[in-house]
C-alpha cells in the first residue's frame, strides 16, 4: 500500500466518499471547506493506495496538551469496507508510528469506539478509562 498526503482539492473531494462511511454528519457541499478549516489548525489527511485507488484514510494533527504532552491525534481512521481485514489499517498505523518517532512525538492517542477496541489494542494501543462525552450548547 502506497501512503501519501492528500492535498488537492480533488484528492480531498476524492476521499469524501471514504470518509463518509467513518462520519455520517459530513456533507459533499461542505466536505472541502471543513478539511480546509481543519487544516489551518495542523490537520493532514493521508490516503492508502492500492493500485491507484484510495482504500485507507488517516487523518491526523501534532498536538500538545498538559495530559499527554507532545503527541500525534488520529481523528480519523478508515479503511473501504471491502479492504478490511487485509492488514491496511495495521499498516497505516505503523506508518504513522514511523513519522511520529521521526518528529520526535513519543505516543499517539486517538478515541476509538467499543467495536474497533480489539483492533487497536492488535496495534498495541493502551485503551484509557477516560470516556469522551458531549454535550449541546443549544439548550441554555
Amino acid at each position: 500500500m502506497e501512503i501519501r498526503e492528500l492535498t488537492t482539492n480533488e484528492e480531498l473531494r476524492t476521499a469524501f466518499p471514504l470518509m463518509a462511511s467513518l462520519r455520517d454528519r459530513i456533507r459533499p457541499d461542505s466536505f472541502l471547506a471543513e478539511v480546509r478549516r481543519q487544516q489551518v489548525e495542523g490537520y493532514r489527511l493521508f490516503g492508502g493506495f492500492d493500485g491507484g485507488h484510495l482504500i485507507c484514510l488517516a487523518g491526523v494533527r501534532r498536538s500538545h496538551t498538559l495530559a499527554r504532552g507532545e503527541h500525534l491525534f488520529v481523528d480519523d481512521l478508515v479503511t473501504l469496507e471491502k479492504e478490511r481485514g487485509r492488514g491496511r489499517g495495521a499498516r497505516m498505523i505503523a506508518w504513522l508510528a514511523e513519522r511520529a518517532r521521526a518528529e520526535g512525538l513519543p505516543r499517539i492517542y486517538l478515541d476509538s469506539r467499543a467495536t474497533a477496541k480489539g483492533f487497536y489494542e492488535k496495534q498495541g494501543f493502551t485503551m484509557l478509562t477516560s470516556i469522551p462525552c458531549w454535550r449541546s450548547t443549544a439548550d441554555d
